[in-house]
């Protein structure tokens, strides 16, 4: 019987904001693990990478185990995509770190609007201070 990697403590865990460290491969398998992800290919996926930035990984030694990445004009708004953690990993802290990487990120200390979309993790967001705001949402789906 195959024996499972044990995960790695939050404390071995590193952020970075290296863009040349995002593994496509890896990231994929990240997608695979969402319901709203899960379908993405591979040529989308790296132009969508493009034309992000900051981009933040999460790793466990050579393991990806963690990302999210940002769209933002770098002076007043952004907006943050993927938030994606290992299943085998959530509920350790490592969402919140690159949430924190992402907020305190260098290129985006003058973006005083933040916006995200999400659909079931309400109580994470609110804990680290992002609030419904009612009546300010609008969407075009093509």
């Amino acid at each position: 019987m195959p024996h499972a990697t044990p995960p790695a403590p939050t404390d071995a865990i590193t952020i970075s904001d290296d863009r040349s460290r995002v593994d496509l491969d890896q990231l994929l398998d990240l997608y695979r693990e969402t319901w709203w992800a899960k379908n993405r290919g591979r040529a989308e996926t790296a132009r969508a990478l493009e034309h992000s930035h900051p981009l933040i990984t999460a790793w466990a030694g050579p393991r990806m185990v963690g990302f999210s990445r940002v769209v933002s004009d770098l002076t007043y708004r952004a907006t943050i995509w993927d938030v994606i953690v290992r299943s085998d990993l959530q509920g350790r802290g490592i969402g919140r770190r690159l949430m924190r990487a992402i907020l305190d990120h260098p290129d985006l200390e003058t973006v005083t609007m933040f916006l995200l979309l999400t659909k079931d993790q309400h109580r994470f967001y609110a804990g680290l201070g992002f609030t419904h705001e009612k009546d300010m949402s609008m969407m075009l789906r093509r």
